[in-house]
């Protein structure tokens, strides 16, 4: 049974085309920042904190948590030294199982087969599950034909669309690309951090642009009301 937004048969904001303008210029100041700030953007996502300060606004229980390999090269070494660190990183989300794009490009496979090995090693009870390499690709073109352009779509987009796949409804929060929310108020890139992706790896506008289209039609739930925890 598909979910039914209660704003599907209304405009968001009240009308769609401010909307469209509202991002557009979000657009063009995300831009901008990263011509100007570009050296100071890395690339740090995943393993998200969830320790007691950001309860209130994701809570405490995780099924599924997802790392770009790349993070783990950088973070971590690719688990050729600091292995006892990301273990413990790790421990932070329980028993949920490990997602990784092991297969998306040639550089992400070995660092990916080694979270399994750690993992083993430490006998944690965590499971560590890989997407299908021609579900990646099959993914990336689909959104490539819906105009999203990116070098790489993010691993945030991949794992939304096994959501749509696998759920009855889907809520996505802190999915927003730009420097404020829609009330107008400047908010951080992450929640917990404001460390943004290196500039032109990913194309976020497009990604949230047709998230908001698919909540216009009721097909998931874009939730962008105000956090609580800080």
């Amino acid at each position: 049974m598909r979910y039914a937004d209660p704003s599907a048969n209304r405009d968001l904001l009240g009308s769609r085309t401010l909307l469209f303008i509202f991002i557009c210029a979000f657009a063009l100041v995300t831009l901008l920042q990263q011509i100007l700030y570009g050296r100071n953007y890395i690339k740090r996502c995943n393993l998200p904190p969830i320790s007691e300060k950001y309860t209130m606004d994701v809570g405490v229980k995780t099924d599924v948590v997802t790392v770009n390999p790349s993070i783990i090269t950088e973070r971590f070494h690719k688990l050729e030294k600091w292995r006892r660190p990301f273990y413990r990183v790790l421990q932070v989300y329980e028993n949920a199982s490990v997602l990784l794009p092991a297969f998306y490009n040639t550089r992400n496979t070995d660092v990916s087969i080694r979270v399994k090995y750690v993992l083993d090693d430490f006998e944690s009870p965590q499971a560590v599950y890989y997407f299908h390499p021609q579900y990646l690709v099959n993914v990336s073109r689909y959104w490539l034909s819906l105009g999203v352009r990116a070098k790489r779509i993010s691993t945030g987009l991949i794992l939304v669309t096994a959501a749509l796949e696998l759920c009855e409804e889907v809520h996505l929060f802190g999915f927003w690309a730009f420097p404020m929310n829609p009330s107008g108020l400047y908010i951080t890139h992450h929640y917990y951090d404001n460390v943004k992706p290196r500039p032109g790896f990913h194309a976020m506008p497009s990604e949230i642009f047709n998230f908001l289209h698919l909540h216009s039609r009721g097909i998931l739930r874009v939730h962008t009301g105000t956090c609580s925890c800080c």
